[in-house]
């Protein structure tokens, strides 16, 4: 098993804030990297198919360190390239949960497509659970 501690806040200008933190044991993580040019995408596979995914995190971030604009698609190769099994993700992409994951199809591999002015990097982390 694998400890794993997400941390992230939410914080509004004179407003409330709102500190969230989880703690998960998983059986086993993916982490993957890809720098893509304009335009240019990639598949990349992510986990096996036995066990429960339960997180996906992505972050996508220009050569300046600047966030970046991509979109991803989960199970690139069981779902068709319509603009509906895309998510657009500006920055950072953070779902947890077995449930949530399963709405958007389980993802086991991802197909990421770079809609941003500039090259970007993405880095995705993913995590199962074979219980």
């Amino acid at each position: 098993m694998v400890k794993l501690s997400v941390t992230s806040s939410v914080l509004i200008e004179e407003g409330p804030a709102l500190s969230l933190t989880s703690e998960l044991e998983v059986e086993s993580y993916a982490v993957a990297t890809v720098t893509l040019d304009q335009g240019a995408s990639r598949d990349v596979s992510l986990l096996p198919q036995d066990g429960t995914p339960v997180l996906l995190a992505v972050r996508a971030s220009t050569e300046s360190g600047e966030s970046a604009t991509v979109r991803v698609r989960p199970n690139p190769s069981e779902t068709g390239d319509g603009e509906e099994n895309w998510i657009s993700v500006a920055g950072t992409l953070l779902i947890s949960g077995a449930d949530v994951l399963k709405e958007i199809g389980t993802p086991r591999a991802l197909g990421i497509e770079n809609t941003g002015a500039e090259p970007a990097t993405v880095d995705v982390l993913s995590c199962l659970d074979l219980s």
